[in-house]
This record gives C-alpha cells, sequence and structure tokens, in this order.
C-alpha cells in the first residue's frame, strides 16, 4: 500500500484531518499532472511490486468470469490494470481523473502488448452505463477523494448483479514503523525510500479509520461490506446481490 493516484484529487496532504463523516471533502488536493505524476509513476514501476501486482492480481480476478469486464478507478500509471489483463480472461478498463496518468497507463499498456481501456473521469461521476462491471477495484487513492460517499455509491451503479468491490487503502492509524517497512518491501533507492515514507506519513493524515469505512458501506446501497486490516492499510469488500434464485412452486 502506497501513495498513489487519488481518482479526483492529488498527492499533497491538507493542513488537518478530514472531517470523519462521510460526504464531501472541502479540498481536493494537488492534481497528479506533470513531473508529480511521472516522479510517482518511476517510484511505483520497481521489479518487486509489479510483480507483487501480478500475484495480487491472480487472486483478486479469480472470480470474474470469463468474457467478464473489470474496472479499476484511478489506475495511475496502470501497472495493475495492466497485470489484470495479462490474464486474457476479461475486458479491463481504468479511469483516472488525471490526463498526465491516462498518457502514462497508455504508453506503459502499449510497451506491455495488453488490450486496456482508459477513460478520463471522476470517481464520484462515473461515465459508464449502470450495470458494466463484474469487478471494481481501487487502490490507494480512496482517501484523496473529494466525494468519498458518492465514489461508493458509483461503485454499486456501475457494478453488475453479483458483482463485487475492493478497496485498498492505508489507514489512519498506520505506524511509522509499518510505514517504514512498508517502503522498506519496495526495494528503493534511498532517496527515493525517503520520499516515499514522507508521502506516506503525509497522506496517512487524510486516511481514514475502520470504522469510517464501515460507516461509507453502511450509508451506500450495499448496505455493509468487510473490512479487513493488513500492513499499513486497509481491504474492503463490498457485493452486490443478485436477484434470489426461487426453488419452484411448492
Amino acid at each position: 500500500m502506497a501513495a498513489t493516484t487519488d481518482g479526483t484529487g492529488g498527492l499533497a496532504p491538507p493542513p488537518g484531518r478530514p472531517d470523519a463523516v462521510p460526504g464531501e471533502k472541502a479540498y481536493r488536493g494537488v492534481g497528479m499532472e506533470g513531473s508529480i505524476a511521472r516522479w510517482y509513476a518511476r517510484t511505483r514501476g520497481t521489479e518487486s511490486q509489479i510483480t507483487a501486482w501480478r500475484h495480487q492480481a491472480t487472486s483478486v480476478a479469480g472470480g470474474v468470469p470469463v468474457g467478464g469486464e473489470v474496472l479499476e478507478v484511478a489506475p495511475g500509471p496502470g501497472y495493475f490494470s495492466i497485470e489484470l489483463a495479462r490474464l486474457g480472461r476479461f475486458h479491463v478498463t481504468g479511469l483516472d481523473i488525471s490526463h498526465t496518468f491516462i498518457a502514462i497507463a497508455t504508453e506503459n499498456a502499449r510497451i506491455a502488448g495488453v488490450p486496456l481501456s482508459l477513460r478520463q473521469g471522476d470517481a464520484a461521476r462515473m461515465p459508464f452505463a449502470d450495470g458494466s462491471f463484474d469487478l471494481v477495484v481501487c487502490q490507494a487513492a480512496f482517501k484523496n477523494f473529494s466525494r468519498p460517499q458518492k465514489a461508493v455509491d458509483e461503485m454499486w451503479r456501475v457494478l453488475r448483479p453479483n458483482g463485487v468491490a475492493r478497496i485498498e487503502d492505508m489507514r489512519h492509524d498506520a505506524s511509522d514503523a509499518a510505514i517504514r517497512d512498508e517502503v522498506r518491501a519496495m526495494h528503493l533507492g534511498a532517496f527515493r525510500a525517503m520520499m516515499t515514507r514522507g508521502a506516506l506519513r503525509s497522506l496517512r493524515r487524510r486516511a481514514y479509520t475502520v470504522e469510517e469505512f464501515r460507516e461509507f458501506a453502511r450509508a451506500s446501497p450495499f448496505g455493509g461490506g468487510e473490512v479487513a486490516t493488513t500492513g499499513v492499510g486497509l481491504e474492503i469488500t463490498l457485493r452486490k446481490p443478485g436477484p434470489s434464485v426461487s426453488s419452484g412452486p411448492p
């Protein structure tokens, strides 16, 4: 779990922590465009991180039907979306607010030789029809969304019945020691590791707690979800039920 694109904002933290109630934040942050987006892409493009995403893609997408549709919200440079697309079993789409990230992800997909659809847009107002996707994933970006509750509601809207949304993000109570361990596992050089630790400590201020994520889920059409902690982060699973199966006439 690390600093990344945000879907509607950027990397720089606000002067204080946002209110702990679902709704709109009073800030959008500094947009992840230009040089900061290119710096982030370099930081997150190490061999060890790509390998981790490759393993994660297989695990996360295990329940997606062959020929299904997967959406990554705020894919940034597109590394995880590309690993999902490499599986070759379904169609992958990425949605990001950053024009720079769309360009970077497009080029990365071209180099990787995988099909990847990319759209520029807002996580709180997704440019997709109802029931478009079997799986929605969002990694390390939710803390920066200007309208977090609306983003969760939109995930419900664009999911098909029996679809799943998975959100991974940093948690507000992540310790400095956990941040050091997280960055150490990235195998960065000394300077980039120092910069990444600083970015994570700053981003922690706007991150949410377990209970706050549970409230986002409860207040959404999902009506609730599963929240687990891991490392410096949280993993949230939201399920959209399908139609009930009738057992036939009595």
